[in-house]
């Protein structure tokens, strides 16, 4: 089942819902497709929060790792509780304890365990801090992933929310986080089907799968990108990629930049051309050392005829996220602040005032 097709919330929706359940003192279960980004939300609420984020994976710990064991005092002979070393950070301090793959094959020693942590923020005698807080995140039964039902007591003391994977927020975060500029292409190309796309091979795109195929395409040599690219989202995908880059590669960007190319996006009308272009000069300003003569070059590069609103605000976005100080020298020119003010909301998007 693709993920268009369940409710859910994105990533911006689900981050000031989750942050204020948690605010008051509610835990939450987090739902979502395998790679859709859950780890990657807990984190950044943990930064936000100023708590220390400890990362249990469940379903990879062995019990003792979760509740500690007990060892026979001689002297008091009563058993006491020598619990793991993250029961003592969440006991210290303000922590977010994120328990990840929550409902993966999870045993009764597991839930038994989770009960402590869900129900009563402790685990034995070992209390946690008032200010720890718990966001558990599991897999969806439709995503042919291993899930244990839990019980209702444990699911009722649970804030449920169910996370979908969305275009946009994807693309904003790979551009604050280094993403390949030909993976953001290919995605803000053709969107939802190559963002999360299951398939019956053993990798298959997700956020996370697209991820690291951008640092491994880094890392290759060009005969071998295609073939690494598989290894991260699967074959099928990899295909339909190397044929977009043969599109993207087309594109010039030193040329532009140069003052030496110009491309007729009149004739070149094709969405998956310009956003090939967009990117692919976005990319290579993001590394070039542009001198101030050929400022004025990108300028006439966005505003070539066929380059609507919504490619420059996507072309902009991408260069103020990936290169600030170049985009500052851009404001400097008055072409650019006419070019700014001719473009709606421009100044509220891009914070240019």
């Amino acid at each position: 089942m693709s993920s268009h097709l369940y409710s859910g919330y994105t990533f911006d929706q689900l981050f000031p819902l989750i942050r204020a359940t948690l605010d008051a003192g509610i835990s939450v279960l987090l739902l979502g497709s395998p790679g859709i980004g859950k780890s990657t939300l807990a984190m950044e609420l943990a930064k936000v929060m100023n708590k220390r984020l400890i990362d249990i994976r469940l379903a990879q710990k062995d019990p003792a790792e979760l509740g500690g064991v007990y060892f026979p005092n001689r002297e008091t002979q009563t058993l006491e509780l020598f619990p793991p070393g993250w029961v003592k950070q969440a006991c210290s301090e303000p922590c977010l304890v994120f328990l990840d793959e929550f409902n993966a094959a999870v045993t009764k020693l597991h839930q038994a365990a989770a009960y402590q942590i869900v129900l009563e923020r402790r685990i034995g005698e070992f209390q946690f801090h008032p200010e720890t807080v718990v966001l558990a995140a599991g897999n969806r039964e439709e995503d042919n992933a291993i899930v244990t039902p839990l019980s209702s007591a444990l699911c009722n003391r649970f804030a449920h929310f169910e996370m979908r994977s969305d275009v946009a927020t994807w693309l904003r975060w790979a551009a604050a986080n280094g993403i390949h500029e030909n993976i953001m292409a290919f995605i803000q190309t053709y969107g939802e089907e190559v963002l999360s796309a299951h398939s019956d091979e053993n990798s298959f795109p997700t956020p996370r799968s697209w991820a690291m195929a951008s640092r491994v395409m880094t890392r290759v040599d060009r005969d071998y990108v295609k073939r690494a690219v598989a290894a991260c989202v699967g074959n099928a995908m990899a295909d339909r990629f190397c044929k977009y880059l043969e599109i993207y590669r087309k594109v010039n960007a030193a040329g532009i930049i140069a003052g030496k190319e110009k491309i007729d996006f009149i004739r070149k009308s094709e969405p998956s051309f310009i956003y090939a272009a967009i990117f692919s000069v976005a990319g290579y300003l993001t590394v070039a050392d542009v001198p101030d003569k050929n400022l004025k070059n990108i300028v006439a590069f966005i505003s070539s005829p066929g380059i609507t609103p919504e490619y420059q605000i996507l072309f902009l976005r991408q260069l103020r996220n990936r290169n600030a100080k170049l985009f500052d020298r851009l404001k400097t020119l008055s072409k650019f602040r006419e070019l700014a003010g001719k473009i709606v909301n421009l100044r509220a998007s891009l914070y240019l005032s």
